[in-house]
């Protein structure tokens, strides 16, 4: 009978394979106690990649390892999750072949971050990663983006304060721009 790996050995089998790739992953953490321990975590560019595995053979495995993955964004132990499915070749890949294996494989996943769930992709290890740039891009991007919001509106609450009872200032402005209309200065507010 041929050996059946568990998916705890394709799991850490997936974190060799993303190291070889300059990805720095781990298989269930103990940092990560109980429930919340994720399949593996990785860091990708400052943000925790936490993803969930399950094998093809078993019943409504994306449905359950999406359930999984959404579940690190939403309890916080993740920026980004990856949902994915095995094929059931890899369970009998001979354990010494199983990087090559894992390398070469077709998987099915999902990539999840706090913006949303990402459709199902088929591909290999490297799909996964360029999926996970995007991901990672977008967020980035989007945070960058809320940052520099942020100290706008602080900056334009401040500015509004200091010219709220001030019309000469605020006239001069009208000018100086172009905007609006001027009222008389020497009118009360």
């Amino acid at each position: 009978m041929a050996e059946r790996h568990r998916e705890e050995v394709l799991n850490t089998i997936l974190a060799t394979c993303l190291g070889r790739r300059g990805v720095a992953a781990d298989p269930e953490t103990i940092q990560y106690k109980g429930r919340y321990r994720p399949d593996v975590i990785a860091s990708f560019g400052g943000l925790r990649c936490a993803i969930e595995g399950k094998v093809s053979d078993t019943p409504q495995a994306e449905a359950l390892v999406l359930s999984d993955a959404r579940g690190r964004i939403e309890q916080g132990i993740a920026h980004i999750a990856i949902a994915v499915v095995y094929p059931v070749t890899l369970r009998t890949a001979k354990f010494d072949q199983m990087v090559e294996a894992m390398s070469s494989a077709s998987l099915e996943f999902a990539v999840l971050t706090e913006a949303g769930d990402g459709s199902w992709h088929s591909g290999r290890l490297n799909d996964i990663l360029a999926e996970l740039r995007r991901a990672h891009d977008i967020l980035v991007r989007d945070d960058v983006l809320q940052q520099a919001v942020d100290t706008l509106n602080i900056g334009l609450s401040e500015v509004a304060g200091a010219l709220i009872n001030n019309r000469s200032a605020c006239d001069r402005l009208i000018s100086v721009l172009g905007v609006g209309n001027k009222t008389n200065a020497s009118d009360p507010i």
